[in-house]
């Protein structure tokens, strides 16, 4: 059966988020907690136990709900039967992609607390006060927690490749989680791209510092994949409205489609995660959309699968191709 043509996100690649994995293998997709940050108040605080996250709701593993059933597709590496309700994907075909949000950072603060809310991050009320604003001490208590709890997971996350947002706080975030976590072999690569940074819009908190200086304050990172131009000029020339991030979200998407890696991490931001899943979900069961689409919280790790529905070439001609530009 032919491939179907690129005209629909959903016709391309679906987010499969489910509480029972089929697939087994390589893919190592037997354990994807929803991993938390802040836990519930009580005793409760004291339980280092994984558990899931529905809303305002925390379910353990074994009581989340089933799973709904999913959108149909011509698609040769695709199978689904509504009534059953599955969907089955060829397992090279799949990716278990770990979505994690920044950590607390001191914008994070002046948007919940000032009056203005996340108006007063614009340039025209607060300057450029927190221009590519970094953690926050909270932050940091929040990157050391999840990355205890990566420790304590039943199976490593043995991620091949950290993917991260150029910014300051998201950079943190991946040294002090995932970076700062003992691999058994070899640590996974750190790749930064625009492509899952933060919505750019008039907020300084989203624009970048000098590329020189990343680079030499995260040297463990591979800034090649980013626009490579000293200041930000995506921020100053590319101003985005949603419906150009949730494009940039699906041309990541593809990006990580492409890439060879089966078991990745994404460390980016709460705004741009929105209007990714937001585009996704049509179709399962309502809890599930919920859980999918929901605001994660700071350093939140959401651990989900990405399924391609046909194979996606990155050489210019060949079959499959698709232009991944950064806007």
């Amino acid at each position: 059966m032919a491939p179907v043509h690129p005209v629909n996100l959903v016709a391309l690649l679906h987010l499969c988020l489910s509480p029972i994995i089929f697939v087994e293998g390589n893919a190592g997709v037997n354990n994807m907690p929803f991993i938390s940050p802040n836990p519930v108040e009580g005793p409760a605080q004291q339980d280092s136990e994984v558990v899931l996250m529905s809303g305002s709701k925390r379910a353990p593993i074994s009581r989340m709900p089933s799973m709904g059933s999913f959108p149909d597709s011509d698609s040769y590496a695709f199978s689904h039967n509504e009534d059953l309700g599955f969907s089955i994907f060829l397992e090279r075909r799949c990716k278990v992609v770990y979505f994690i949000r920044h950590a607390e950072a001191f914008h994070n603060i002046a948007e919940r607390e000032h009056e203005l809310g996340s108006l007063y991050l614009q340039e025209e009320h607060s300057g450029w006060k927190f221009w590519d604003a970094g953690l926050t001490p909270k932050g940091v208590e929040q990157c050391s927690k999840l990355r205890k709890e990566l420790k304590s997971m039943a199976h490593q996350l043995d991620c091949e490749v950290v993917v991260v947002s150029p910014l300051t706080r998201t950079l943190q975030t991946a040294r002090l989680t995932i970076g700062s976590v003992k691999f058994t072999d070899s640590p996974p690569p750190f790749i930064a791209t625009d492509l899952c940074r933060e919505r750019i819009t008039n907020c300084p908190a989203d624009s970048r510092r000098r590329l020189s200086v990343l680079k030499n304050e995260f040297p463990e990172v591979d800034f090649s994949q980013c626009i490579q131009s000293e200041h930000d000029s995506m921020w100053f020339d590319h101003k985005e409205d949603s419906q150009l991030c949730k494009e940039r979200g699906i041309r990541f998407l593809k990006w990580l489609a492409k890439r060879p890696e089966s078991r990745i991490a994404v460390v980016t931001h709460s705004g741009f995660l929105n209007r990714l899943f937001s585009q996704f979900g049509l179709g399962i069961a309502p809890d599930d959309q919920e859980e999918l689409r929901r605001r994660p919280a700071n350093c939140e790790m959401r651990g989900l699968i990405l399924c391609a529905h046909r194979h996606f070439s990155d050489v210019p001609g060949t079959e499959g191709y698709e232009e991944t530009r950064i806007y």
